[in-house]
């Protein structure tokens, strides 16, 4: 008996935690066993990234009954495609393409790594059938893009009427990350060599952002003529990149990465964190918990730094802004983001928490 104890311990610390409550608070049912998960406080909306997020700290967290509530719901929503649409409310109903036809294959790679983490975790193979079917979704949207190695992926397969430039005519690094740790899971799960070559073609890809004059990854290229993005400089794409492609051992270049967007730390008082890009959108200085908890947990992994601040100080900041367990999203309301508690704040404060890369399975 005293021998399963750490172990009964181990799970009840995974599971009794502030966030993991949170989250299984913001669960409503959709129909007989399926659940979709609230992404924010105040909004009846479920985002196919944070159902994602959600689904794979739940498997992390061994709590397999509500995380395969979360898979069945994505079984029930999935697009005959293959594909989901980027959000729904919470009846199942979508506001897409009614309002824009939105199915972006960086949060379709993510939910299929979730249904990946889930199987990997709780050894149920039932949902195969459906992360299978949103690989082949994204095999389709593979692109070759002039003078890069590898291949891409189109950040979606259809335009959107809503916005002012063409998806189906962008690789979005982000996307590629997203994708490539997809098919990782899959080759890890099944040993099928094609899901092995599809992730070494799209490392390759991904690498091809790399600026060594800079020190850091650029966003995106335009498919019909190469041409980089060189406007814009994303926090994430530094960190999911350190993160995403951490069993390739580049450490050099990856620190470098993360000293690069150490640019877009932010301090408020007592609190230290980063803010999500360089861009006319997000000119104002705000905490962004979401992207805080991915910087930090890299920073963590590579075993560096931002300015001496130590990993501590960034946890701090999270839980300081807990609202009853979830994490606000960002510190203070700016354009395109709320300070309301959130799916995608409170997930990856758990993950930096409990030391797990959402990359990897």
């Amino acid at each position: 008996m005293r021998r399963l104890l750490p172990a009964v311990l181990f799970l009840l610390s995974f599971s009794a935690s502030a966030e993991i409550e949170w989250l299984h608070s913001h669960l409503t049912q959709l129909a007989s066993e399926s659940h979709l998960v609230k992404s924010y406080s105040h909004k009846k909306q479920s985002y196919l990234y944070d159902q994602a997020l959600t689904l794979i700290s739940l498997s992390h967290a061994k709590n397999f009954s509500k995380a395969r509530g979360l898979a069945l719901a994505l079984k029930k929503l999935q697009l005959p495609n293959g594909s989901w649409y980027f959000s729904y409310y919470l009846d199942g109903s979508s506001p897409h393409p009614r309002e824009g036809d939105m199915q972006p294959n960086g949060a379709i790679a993510w939910a299929a790594l979730a249904l990946m983490t889930y199987e990997f975790q709780s050894k149920d193979k039932s949902f195969r059938p459906e992360w299978e079917k949103a690989l082949h979704h994204l095999e389709r949207n593979f692109v070759k893009v002039d003078g890069f190695k590898g291949m891409g992926l189109r950040f979606s397969q259809v335009d959107n009427s809503q916005t002012s430039w063409k998806e189906t005519d962008v690789v979005a690094l982000e996307h590629v990350l997203d994708s490539l740790s997809a098919f990782r899971a899959a080759y890890k799960l099944t040993k099928r060599k094609s899901f092995q070559t599809h992730q070494l073609a799209l490392e390759k890809f991904a690498l091809e952002f790399w600026d060594e004059g800079q020190g850091h990854f650029w966003s995106g290229v335009t498919i019909s003529n190469s041409k980089i993005n060189r406007s814009e400089f994303y926090l994430d794409n530094q960190t999911w990149s350190a993160l995403a492609l951490e069993h390739l051992g580049l450490q050099k270049m990856m620190k470098q990465a993360l000293s690069s967007s150490c640019s877009l730390m932010v301090k408020d008082k007592t609190w230290v964190g980063f803010k999500e890009a360089k861009r006319s959108i997000a000119s104002a200085d705000f905490i962004w918990s979401e992207g805080t908890a991915g910087k930090a947990m890299a920073l963590e992994r590579y075993q560096t730094k931002c300015e001496g601040t130590k990993s501590e100080s960034y946890l701090s900041t999270l839980e300081s802004m807990k609202v009853d367990g979830g994490v606000l999203y960002v510190n203070k309301t700016v354009p395109q983001f709320e300070a309301q508690p959130s799916v995608a704040g409170t997930a990856w404060t758990w993950l930096l928490k409990n030391k797990i890369n959402p990359f990897i399975l």
